[in-house]
């Protein structure tokens, strides 16, 4: 007996493996399901049968369905998530923001993945995320095969799925937003770079000491920098200038020829060093094993 249908018009590597695995476990609770291929009119049908004979055995028809279109949901949600996912960023990018070069649809794309799986409050990727975007679509799935005896998959995704293409909607015009902040911000530090190569360098090195709740500049000779005196007074005037926005200030102004970074654990104040990174391009160099990596820590201003 045919108990579905599923129509495919995009190609999709793996489809009939992820179909076929779901049968297979289906045939291990003893439920004989199989399918047959064909294909019409540029669309590749997979019709669906049980065998009659476990038709007979069953005591309930309904609970076999249920099964079988549970099985079927989870393939598809995950060929959704996994196929159809990167399609639709990608489409609403081309279409939202055709202005856009390749190269910058390519960032935003790579963004945009990104945002959908990250945690604000952890700040790492999260695959809960992507778990309950398939736990979504698996019970719309679900749904629509309840009354349903065939499924055309692409249809499905362009006009069933209207809340999770929303939600890649979303994820896209976040996206644009942090790849606009991003490009103002390398269009900075190339600005900063540029000021540093034309600067005569005041020193010849710099030591960058990371301690648990500032950074401290020191000169070759472990003698303190003190910072630009009219830099302390424009943070004063400013309340979004920080510390932090005043060491890299003060270094710019000296240009250094080289900077040793202390201490830095890879994780506190990770934004200063990656700007000191870019900014002094091929002068920087970190140590984590000097005497005064050891003694970092125990470093305070006099």
């Amino acid at each position: 007996m045919k108990l579905l249908t599923i129509g495919v018009i995009e190609p999709i590597d793996g489809f009939d493996d992820r179909l076929k695995l779901e049968f297979d476990l289906l045939r291990e609770e003893g439920l004989g399901i199989n399918y047959r291929k064909a294909t019409k009119d540029n669309i590749r049908f997979y019709y669906c049968y049980v065998d009659d004979d476990i038709l007979l055995k069953a005591n309930n028809f309904d609970k076999l369905k249920q099964r079988f279109i549970s099985c079927v949901a989870n393939a598809l949600s995950d060929i959704i998530i996994n196929h159809w996912e990167p399609i639709l960023i990608r489409r609403i990018i081309k279409e939202n923001y055709f202005y856009f070069n390749r190269t910058e649809q390519n960032k935003i794309y790579e963004f945009a993945k990104a945002l959908l799986n990250y945690n604000e409050v952890s700040g790492k990727y999260d695959i809960s995320f992507q778990i309950k975007r398939k736990t979504f679509v698996l019970h719309r799935i679900q749904e629509f095969l309840s009354s349903n005896s065939l499924i055309i998959l692409d249809g499905f995704v362009n006009f069933r799925l209207k809340e999770y293409i929303m939600q890649l909607e979303d994820s896209v015009d976040l996206a644009i937003d942090e790849f606009l902040m991003d490009k103002e911000y390398r269009e900075f530090i190339k600005l900063l770079r540029h000021f540093v190569d034309l600067q005569e360098p005041k020193r010849d090195l710099v030591n960058v000491v990371f301690t648990s709740n500032q950074i401290i500049l020191m000169d070759e000779n472990l003698n303190f920098i003190e910072r630009d005196s009219s830099l302390d007074l424009i943070a004063k005037e400013n309340p979004d200038v920080n510390m932090d926005d005043i060491t890299v200030s003060t270094l710019i102004n000296i240009a250094p020829r080289r900077i040793t970074i202390h201490g830095y654990n890879g994780s506190e104040k990770r934004e200063v060093a990656n700007a000191l990174y870019n900014i002094f391009e091929g002068r920087v160099s970190f140590c984590n094993h000097c005497d005064i990596c050891v003694k970092c820590e125990s470093f305070t201003k006099k």
